[in-house]
């Protein structure tokens, strides 16, 4: 289980602060020697036994927690700030991505730091005792810098949890210049707040790069047994659903349970006597054979875009 972001924060304490609790120089060195206090970055410390208990999420966490710290101007950013947010990410960030008001000539080995960011830190708010860039900065920083899907996925993500209005956030992605703006017209274009999974934000994805027309998501289906189905995409005039399997780790891990394939084992088979055809893809389709996939969707009437 993930540590509350708060809890870490109440769990971390900068050299001065413990000099200021009435510890030594020997003192924090020997509590450190002894795994008591563990050194996150220069001068900032965690409890032992709460860095024990840490994930790799929550230390992750807690070394963008550490950095501010020492960069009290800097707002947490980027991929790091759709961390601290809750996004799906692929794999953790390798270093801290900090937005600052001005500029940083020193750099620092476990940060990116990007410098004249007045409006994005302006706009910053409070996460948790940590200051992050808001949603929508968020979503535009990471849709100019990281692949589509993952930038996709996380603008789904705050979308599905309300952070962000559809037409609103479209707007301002349409609207972006610059470096990465041609990527935000393609996520403003995608991105939905149905999707429930990166995986069914990367099949909408390769859909639109497969010139495939999109479908409707979770579509409701009533069988003649009663039972009321959702699934995650569906082309009605064709009696055609497409379910995706999310077996795919994202440093968590979507993973079926034995309950759960036996359910979709019995989901499947009653949708198909109620004549519906039933495609299955899974993370390796979409990442390593989406023309296999494609070629099927059309094979079975799916038109191309436009058409």
């Amino acid at each position: 289980m993930e540590l509350n972001l708060s809890h870490i924060c109440s769990a971390m304490h900068t050299h001065r602060e413990l000099k200021e609790a009435g510890m030594s120089n020997n003192l924090i060195s020997a509590k450190h020697r002894r795994g008591e206090l563990i050194r996150l970055t220069r001068g900032v410390y965690l409890k032992g036994d709460i860095a024990r208990h840490c994930t790799g999420s929550d230390r992750a966490k807690a070394v963008m927690v550490a950095l501010q710290k020492t960069h009290p101007t800097a707002v947490v950013s980027h991929q790091s700030a759709a961390l601290l947010w809750g996004a799906p990410l692929m794999a953790l960030p390798p270093k801290v991505h900090l937005s600052l008001l001005g500029i940083n000539k020193s750099g620092h080995p476990q940060a990116i730091l990007h410098s004249h960011k007045v409006k994005e830190c302006s706009l910053a708010t409070d996460l948790g005792g940590v200051r992050v860039t808001n949603p929508l900065t968020t979503v535009i920083d990471c849709g100019k810098t990281m692949p589509l899907q993952e930038s996709l996925a996380i603008a789904d993500f705050f979308l599905k949890h309300g952070n962000l209005e559809l037409n609103t956030v479209r707007e301002e992605l349409e609207h972006c210049a610059g470096r990465g703006s041609q990527k935000l017209r393609v996520v403003a274009a995608l991105m939905s707040p149905l999707s429930e999974s990166p995986l069914e934000s990367f099949a909408r994805l390769r859909l639109y790069q497969g010139g495939i027309e999109q479908p409707i998501q979770q579509f409701e289906i009533t069988t003649p047994s009663g039972r009321l189905y959702r699934a995650d995409f569906a082309w009605p005039h064709l009696k055609l659903l497409l379910e995706v399997d999310g077996l795919h780790k994202y440093y968590g891990a979507y993973r079926a349970t034995d309950e759960q394939l036996r359910n979709d084992t019995l989901r499947q088979r009653e949708l198909e006597l109620a004549g519906w055809t039933v495609i299955r893809a899974t993370w390796g389709d979409l990442a390593q054979r989406p023309e296999l996939l494609l070629s099927r969707l059309r094979h079975l009437g799916v038109r191309a875009t436009g058409q």
